[in-house]
């Protein structure tokens, strides 16, 4: 009985198809080069830094610490409160 899988078959496939991309120098470098920049611009196109972010508060009380802690939430410009009950 054949065994399903062998590691000298895929060794012998991987050989011929580096061969084989050796050969044609445009579709080896498209190959390295075309992920290299879809890694670079989506990186780029990617922001870490979300501002003004559309956001509900709901404090049960409407004390100064309450207020404080609302104000101090808005100077930082990440959140812009919609709705404060």
């Amino acid at each position: 009985m054949r065994a399903v899988f062998s590691f000298a078959r895929l060794g012998a496939l991987l050989i011929k198809e580096f061969i084989q991309m050796r050969r044609d120098r445009i579709t080896f470098a498209m190959m390295l080069g075309v992920p290299l920049l879809q890694l670079v611009l989506f990186g780029f196109a990617i922001n870490n830094d979300p501002k003004s972010l559309p956001t509900a508060l709901v404090a049960m009380s409407n004390d100064q610490y309450t207020r404080a802690i609302v104000s101090a939430l808005q100077m930082t410009r990440y959140y812009r409160f919609d709705h404060v009950a």
